[in-house]
Protein backbone atom coordinates (compact mmCIF):
# COMPACT_ATOMS: atom_id res chain seq x y z
CA UNK A 1 0.00 0.00 0.00
CA UNK A 2 1.41 3.10 -0.89
CA UNK A 3 0.48 5.05 2.34
CA UNK A 4 2.49 2.41 3.89
CA UNK A 5 5.50 2.72 1.99
CA UNK A 6 5.66 6.20 2.25
CA UNK A 7 5.41 6.19 6.29
CA UNK A 8 8.21 4.32 6.18
CA UNK A 9 10.65 5.97 3.66
CA UNK A 10 10.22 10.18 4.43
CA UNK A 11 12.24 12.03 2.38
CA UNK A 12 14.88 14.44 3.77
CA UNK A 13 13.27 18.39 3.86
CA UNK A 14 9.56 16.45 3.57
CA UNK A 15 7.01 17.07 5.66
CA UNK A 16 3.89 14.72 5.81
CA UNK A 17 0.93 14.73 6.86
CA UNK A 18 -2.43 13.73 7.21
CA UNK A 19 -5.82 15.59 6.51
CA UNK A 20 -9.19 15.20 6.70
CA UNK A 21 -11.97 17.41 7.92
CA UNK A 22 -15.27 17.37 10.19
CA UNK A 23 -17.59 19.30 11.81
CA UNK A 24 -18.20 21.75 15.00
CA UNK A 25 -21.13 22.39 16.15
CA UNK A 26 -22.36 25.13 18.98
CA UNK A 27 -24.03 22.32 20.98
CA UNK A 28 -22.36 18.87 21.79
CA UNK A 29 -23.36 16.10 20.92
CA UNK A 30 -23.40 12.72 23.24
CA UNK A 31 -22.04 10.19 20.30
CA UNK A 32 -19.71 9.98 17.39
CA UNK A 33 -19.67 7.34 14.92
CA UNK A 34 -18.31 6.53 11.50
CA UNK A 35 -20.24 4.49 9.67
CA UNK A 36 -20.39 3.98 5.10
CA UNK A 37 -22.88 6.49 3.64
CA UNK A 38 -26.26 5.94 4.38
CA UNK A 39 -26.11 2.83 6.44
CA UNK A 40 -25.67 4.37 10.60
CA UNK A 41 -28.99 4.30 11.88
CA UNK A 42 -30.18 7.87 12.67
CA UNK A 43 -33.21 8.55 15.24
CA UNK A 44 -35.71 11.03 13.52
CA UNK A 45 -34.72 14.68 15.00
CA UNK A 46 -34.60 18.39 13.60
CA UNK A 47 -31.57 19.01 16.36
CA UNK A 48 -29.83 19.56 13.73
CA UNK A 49 -31.00 21.92 11.89
CA UNK A 50 -31.19 24.13 15.23
CA UNK A 51 -27.55 24.18 15.94
CA UNK A 52 -24.81 26.55 14.17
CA UNK A 53 -21.96 24.97 12.39
CA UNK A 54 -18.26 25.25 11.48
CA UNK A 55 -16.32 23.09 9.03
CA UNK A 56 -12.70 22.10 10.36
CA UNK A 57 -10.00 21.27 8.40
CA UNK A 58 -7.12 19.87 10.07
CA UNK A 59 -4.01 18.17 9.21
CA UNK A 60 -1.30 16.21 11.08
CA UNK A 61 2.66 16.48 10.90
CA UNK A 62 3.61 12.38 11.04
CA UNK A 63 6.72 13.45 12.82
CA UNK A 64 5.91 15.91 15.33
CA UNK A 65 2.07 15.37 15.96
CA UNK A 66 1.24 19.36 14.91
CA UNK A 67 -1.98 20.29 14.51
CA UNK A 68 -3.09 22.59 11.21
CA UNK A 69 -6.59 23.74 12.16
CA UNK A 70 -8.89 25.66 10.27
CA UNK A 71 -12.66 26.41 10.57
CA UNK A 72 -14.44 28.01 7.99
CA UNK A 73 -18.00 28.34 7.43
CA UNK A 74 -17.93 26.91 4.63
CA UNK A 75 -15.95 23.83 2.98
CA UNK A 76 -16.07 23.75 -0.68
CA UNK A 77 -13.11 23.09 -3.28
CA UNK A 78 -11.93 26.29 -3.07
CA UNK A 79 -11.73 26.11 0.55
CA UNK A 80 -9.65 22.93 0.49
CA UNK A 81 -7.31 24.20 -1.93
CA UNK A 82 -6.66 27.40 0.16
CA UNK A 83 -5.79 25.50 3.15
CA UNK A 84 -2.98 23.38 1.39
CA UNK A 85 -1.95 26.66 -0.09
CA UNK A 86 -1.04 28.54 3.69
CA UNK A 87 0.10 25.19 4.72
CA UNK A 88 2.76 25.03 1.88
CA UNK A 89 4.02 28.41 2.85
CA UNK A 90 4.29 27.69 6.50
CA UNK A 91 6.40 24.59 4.79
CA UNK A 92 8.31 26.50 2.76
CA UNK A 93 9.35 29.22 5.56
CA UNK A 94 9.75 26.18 7.77
CA UNK A 95 12.84 24.81 5.06
CA UNK A 96 10.76 21.72 3.49
CA UNK A 97 10.74 21.64 0.21
CA UNK A 98 8.48 18.49 -0.20
CA UNK A 99 4.64 17.87 1.30
CA UNK A 100 2.91 14.82 0.67
CA UNK A 101 -0.48 14.71 2.23
CA UNK A 102 -2.31 11.71 2.95
CA UNK A 103 -6.28 12.30 2.54
CA UNK A 104 -9.33 10.14 1.88
CA UNK A 105 -11.64 10.16 -1.37
CA UNK A 106 -13.80 13.13 -0.26
CA UNK A 107 -15.21 14.76 -3.43
CA UNK A 108 -12.86 18.71 -2.24
CA UNK A 109 -10.38 15.96 -2.69
CA UNK A 110 -9.85 15.25 -5.94
CA UNK A 111 -8.31 16.67 -9.57
CA UNK A 112 -9.88 20.12 -9.22
CA UNK A 113 -8.61 20.67 -6.16
CA UNK A 114 -5.12 19.89 -7.22
CA UNK A 115 -5.33 21.76 -9.79
CA UNK A 116 -6.28 24.86 -7.96
CA UNK A 117 -3.12 24.60 -5.27
CA UNK A 118 -0.99 23.89 -8.52
CA UNK A 119 -2.27 27.22 -9.73
CA UNK A 120 -2.49 29.18 -6.44
CA UNK A 121 1.25 28.03 -6.06
CA UNK A 122 2.61 29.05 -9.50
CA UNK A 123 0.71 32.72 -8.74
CA UNK A 124 2.49 33.05 -5.71
CA UNK A 125 5.92 32.33 -7.49
CA UNK A 126 6.43 29.41 -5.18
CA UNK A 127 5.82 26.54 -7.13
CA UNK A 128 9.58 25.90 -7.81
CA UNK A 129 10.51 25.70 -3.91
CA UNK A 130 7.63 23.13 -3.31
CA UNK A 131 6.48 20.21 -4.42
CA UNK A 132 2.93 18.92 -3.30
CA UNK A 133 2.43 14.95 -3.30
CA UNK A 134 -1.26 13.50 -2.64
CA UNK A 135 -1.89 10.53 -1.43
CA UNK A 136 -5.32 8.69 -1.57
CA UNK A 137 -6.39 6.13 1.65
CA UNK A 138 -8.55 3.72 0.12
CA UNK A 139 -12.25 3.81 0.03
CA UNK A 140 -14.05 3.36 3.37
CA UNK A 141 -10.73 3.33 5.21
CA UNK A 142 -11.01 5.78 8.00
CA UNK A 143 -8.66 3.32 10.48
CA UNK A 144 -6.18 4.29 7.68
CA UNK A 145 -6.02 8.27 8.69
CA UNK A 146 -4.11 9.41 11.66
CA UNK A 147 -6.68 12.40 11.81
CA UNK A 148 -9.55 10.19 12.62
CA UNK A 149 -7.95 9.44 15.61
CA UNK A 150 -7.38 12.95 16.86
CA UNK A 151 -10.57 14.46 15.44
CA UNK A 152 -12.23 11.85 17.55
CA UNK A 153 -9.50 12.83 20.60
CA UNK A 154 -10.61 16.35 19.82
CA UNK A 155 -14.61 15.87 20.40
CA UNK A 156 -13.79 13.66 23.23
CA UNK A 157 -11.29 16.10 25.41
CA UNK A 158 -12.96 19.99 23.57
CA UNK A 159 -16.20 19.52 22.24
CA UNK A 160 -18.66 16.80 24.05
CA UNK A 161 -18.64 18.72 27.44
CA UNK A 162 -18.86 22.46 25.92
CA UNK A 163 -21.06 24.79 28.91
CA UNK A 164 -24.78 25.67 27.70
CA UNK A 165 -24.59 28.63 26.11
CA UNK A 166 -22.01 28.91 24.64
CA UNK A 167 -21.96 29.93 20.70
CA UNK A 168 -20.40 29.18 17.93
CA UNK A 169 -17.76 31.98 17.61
CA UNK A 170 -16.70 30.98 21.14
CA UNK A 171 -16.19 27.21 20.26
CA UNK A 172 -14.14 28.62 17.54
CA UNK A 173 -12.11 30.63 19.93
CA UNK A 174 -11.99 27.73 22.40
CA UNK A 175 -10.48 25.66 19.59
CA UNK A 176 -8.30 28.34 18.36
CA UNK A 177 -6.51 29.08 21.49
CA UNK A 178 -6.41 24.85 22.27
CA UNK A 179 -3.83 24.64 19.31
CA UNK A 180 -2.03 27.82 19.31
CA UNK A 181 -0.53 26.80 22.64
CA UNK A 182 -1.33 22.84 23.24
CA UNK A 183 -1.30 19.41 20.51
CA UNK A 184 -3.86 16.56 21.82
CA UNK A 185 -0.92 14.17 20.96
CA UNK A 186 2.57 14.17 21.60
CA UNK A 187 5.05 12.37 18.76
CA UNK A 188 5.58 9.28 20.99
CA UNK A 189 2.02 9.21 21.05
CA UNK A 190 1.74 9.69 17.32
CA UNK A 191 4.64 7.16 16.42
CA UNK A 192 2.53 4.44 18.22
CA UNK A 193 -0.72 5.47 16.26
CA UNK A 194 1.54 5.07 12.92
CA UNK A 195 2.18 2.01 13.92
CA UNK A 196 -0.95 0.77 14.72
CA UNK A 197 -1.76 1.79 10.79
CA UNK A 198 1.20 -0.04 9.11
CA UNK A 199 0.03 -2.85 11.00
CA UNK A 200 -3.42 -2.65 9.78
CA UNK A 201 -2.15 -1.98 6.03
CA UNK A 202 0.16 -5.42 6.19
Amino acid sequence: MEVKKKLKYKEENEKIVFFDEFAVYDRPSIFYGWAQKNTRPEIPSNEKGRRNKLNGMIAVDISTGKEYLKLKEKSKTEDVSDYFVQLCQDCVREGFNKLTVILDNNSTHKNKMKFQVKEHLDNLKIEEKITVHFIHTPSYSPNFNLVEYIIHLLRLQLLHHLPLGMNIQQVKSKLDNYFKFNQLQTPEQIQNIIEHICALAS
